[in-house]
């Protein structure tokens, strides 16, 4: 069964509107609000932002339509709205703006920001875009600290190792290599891939790490070392994503001499051919399978192991759930539209003990999505929050990051796409 969610969209600066309204700005405040269900007619609205006062003279905003017996539109704070289309089946729905934009003036080529990532402790972004070049950037200031310069190719992934000081990275030159992020030296190149490389994990401490790439292949390293420890051979088709995650419990076992925290991980491969694999890196065993060989791409997996949920994203706009001990057809399918899926990605919220689903699409949404349990199967979905920030250009990576907000009620996420600017939620 899939399920088909109206939404709204909404003009990505709305709140330039509201602060204007606020701050007495003389002009007219307006922004446009767009609700739309598959299959169904599209309402088209416009949103009047005026400024009001309450009997202890506090200063709010007030929004006013045409069509408001369509769009229902409240305002909550500078931040967040709800909105609302009883008509298109989108239940009254928070939307949220940035907390924080960081700009990153180095990235100008036509992709944006193709990959990035946020250092563990906070205070630095390593970001690329399709120009073969990184750049080490200040978070807080948008300040740039230091290039990393050597790929013969556009960069496709990027990440920070657990230290937060070195850099691992990945692109179309089929090479992965390691920098420091403090002066932008490149010790280690890692040589194997036959094709591009499109994603990259770093296992443990980062004595090891993990890449897939356009070659079909998932393969495992020794930093220290460069060489290849083994390689999966999942398909003729190029490996889209990777998510490694941890088992519970004492995994400690006689290791081979170049394989460092690699017992009890298990590999989620997003393949291109229409699968999800499970591999056991320990082991070098595949674990399941989801989905079938000449299926719908899937572009994007997230893997709640506490709760074996496996979370796909496929190119044809379609988030499955699937329970990792059925493999025969997922439990639940959600979709707004046609638009692939780029990013699925787990977001806690507080001790709920399932996380909310963040998702991202090459037209510009991003929500976090909330999947209903009973009696241990998923049987619904709904839209907790709405991430605006980008327009109708594809967000091409997020991350999520502890919260450092006092009175935050879930993980932050980051969120970047074609335009310089990486968006902090």
């Amino acid at each position: 069964m899939t399920i088909t969610l109206g939404y709204i969209a909404v003009q990505p600066d709305w709140q330039v509107d509201v602060k204007n309204a606020l701050n007495g700005v003389e002009a007219t405040h307006k922004f446009w609000v767009s609700a739309y269900k598959h299959g169904q007619t599209s309402i088209h609205d416009t949103i009047t932002v005026t400024q009001s006062s309450d009997e202890s003279s506090n200063t709010f905003v007030s929004l006013n339509n045409e069509k408001q017996d369509e769009i229902t539109a409240e305002y909550l704070s500078p931040r967040h709205l709800r909105l609302s289309s009883s008509k298109l089946g989108a239940p009254p729905t928070t939307y949220s703006a940035p907390r924080t934009t960081m700009h990153c003036s180095q990235i100008t080529r036509g992709t944006g920001v193709q990959s990035f990532d946020i250092s563990p402790y906070g205070g630095l972004a390593v970001v690329c875009g399709d120009d073969g070049k990184m750049s080490v950037y200040e978070t807080e200031s948008g300040a740039k600290r230091v290039e990393l310069d050597g790929h013969l190719g556009d960069v496709t992934c990027c990440q920070f190792f657990p230290s937060g000081q070195v850099v691992l990275s990945g692109a179309t030159d089929m090479r992965l290599r390691i920098w420091s992020a403090s002066d932008g030296s490149n010790p280690v190149t890692l040589v194997g891939h036959r094709a591009a490389v499109t994603d990259t994990e770093i296992v443990g401490v980062g004595k090891n790490v993990l890449s897939c790439g356009k070659d079909g292949t998932v393969r495992l390293w020794h930093c220290g070392s460069s060489t290849l420890i083994h390689t999966f051979e999942l398909s003729k088709l190029p490996v889209n994503r990777i998510e490694l995650v941890s088992r519970p419990g004492n995994h400690e076992t006689n290791l081979p001499e170049n394989e460092f925290e690699t017992a009890g991980k298990v590999v989620a491969a997003a393949c291109e051919d229409g699968r999800v694999v499970l591999l056991d890196l320990g082991t070098k065993q595949t674990i399941a399978e989801f989905g079938a060989v000449h299926g719908t791409p899937v572009r994007a997996v997230a893997y709640d192991i506490g709760q074996q949920l496996v979370y796909a994203g496929l190119s044809d706009g379609t988030v499955q759930v699937w329970s990792d001990s059925d493999p025969s057809k997922p439990m639940l399918a959600f979709r707004r539209n046609n638009s692939p899926i780029t990013n699925v990605a787990l977001v806690r919220k507080g001790s709920e003990p399932l996380p909310l689903v963040c998702v991202a699409t090459e037209d510009g949404q991003l929500y976090l999505a909330a999947v209903a349990l009973s009696a241990g199967k998923v049987v619904g979905v709904d839209v907790a929050e709405e991430l605006v920030g980008f327009d109708v250009d594809p967000v091409n990576r997020i991350r999520v990051t502890m919260s450092s907000q006092k009175d935050a009620t879930r993980q932050t996420v980051w969120a970047a796409g074609r335009v310089r600017d990486i968006f902090e939620f």
